[in-house]
């Protein structure tokens, strides 16, 4: 099962004993940093998790005073992160370009949609993981979890599901997972892809889909605005407050067990200095208060691995979305 707690165990607590930098073994030159303005880019339209991942990032760096010009957010939406990495892969050695990350880093290149492989870029960190929260429209005719399992059964083609950048992203994954458990035919599953989060959450709150598959981050405002509600969590145990009353999907008796996961890649070919840099930065970046209140106003643990750790965990996520995409190759996104 992706990312389940068997395999979170078998990425973080395996890996944490690596030491050697996958960038090479040379002793890092300690007073390397960039000499222009950085971009921190992002694969996605502004507003979803990956948006403000990267903005929390970048205030850091400011605040921090580790960068010694400016630092931009930059998004490049399309593709499903591909334009995004093309735009990385552009910059070669250029260590003042960073990347937010998720799922897609892998999934591209195993769904066609980039030549571009994991492998073809320089890992820096793994920062978090967040639940995949199943939420629909306040007033919904969707009474509960259980109600949304039952209509899925019946036909699957009946409700639609908000994903956002598409197929082989941990969102789409969790409504294949569901639909497979309750024996839906998952070629059926009606799942509507958007740029980001907040588009897909938009989508719902206006009627046009009937449940949204997001981390909670992104609709907590609208869960207190009692605009939208949460009906199921698809992870190992439930969410932390204040969500510790909304199911999870398995105490239920369906086996759906997926969340997201966050990190920073650097370009091609960067230099053991610059990638000791950037995963000392960011290290420094999980310590602090703001990060820690993030975490706590958007319900997401912190899952720290360095660049070594990082280039290990993306090979072993590799090789389960391999046999994954089989699966979700099998339903489809509109």
């Amino acid at each position: 099962m992706l990312w389940e707690k068997q395999s979170r165990n078998l990425a973080f607590g395996a890996l944490a004993a690596a030491s050697i930098l996958v960038s090479g073994g040379a002793a890092p030159a300690a007073d390397w940093k960039p000499a222009k303005p950085v971009e921190i880019v992002i694969g996605n339209a502004p507003g979803g998790a990956m948006d403000r991942l990267a903005r929390l990032a970048d205030g850091y760096l400011k605040s921090e005073k580790l960068i010694p010009g400016e630092s931009i957010v930059l998004p490049k939406p399309g593709g499903g992160h591909a334009v995004a990495l093309a735009y990385m892969k552009g910059h070669a050695k250029d260590a003042s370009h960073l990347m937010a990350v998720n799922t897609l880093l892998i999934s591209n290149n195993l769904l066609g949609r980039s030549e571009l492989k994991f492998a073809d870029f320089t890992p820096i960190s793994i920062l978090y993981e967040e639940p995949m929260m199943f939420a629909v429209k306040y007033d919904s005719q969707i009474k509960d979890a259980t109600d949304l399992a039952k209509r899925l059964k019946a036909d699957p083609s009946s409700v639609s599901f908000s994903v956002s950048s598409g197929l082989g992203t941990a969102n789409h994954m969790a409504a294949v997972l569901l639909a497979q458990s309750v024996g839906a035919d998952i070629r059926k599953l009606k799942a509507v892809s958007f740029e980001s989060g907040s588009e897909g959450i938009t989508s719902v709150l206006g009627g046009h889909v009937d449940v949204v598959v997001t981390p909670p981050g992104s609709m907590m405002q609208f869960i207190d605005d009692k605009q939208l509600r949460f009906i199921a969590v698809a992870g190992e145990h439930r969410a932390a407050a204040p969500l510790g009353d909304v199911p999870t999907w398995k105490e239920l008796g369906y086996n759906v067990s997926v969340s997201a996961w966050r990190g920073i890649i650097g370009p091609p070919g960067l230099k053991p200095e610059e990638v000791d840099f950037w995963q000392k930065a960011f290290d420094g970046f999980m310590k602090s208060d703001a990060y820690k209140k993030s975490a706590k106003e958007e319900i997401f643990e912190a899952r720290y691995l360095n660049a070594a750790d990082s280039a290990k965990f993306l090979a072993e996520m590799d090789k389960q979305f391999r046999d994954y995409l089989t699966l979700v190759g099998a339903s489809g996104t509109k």
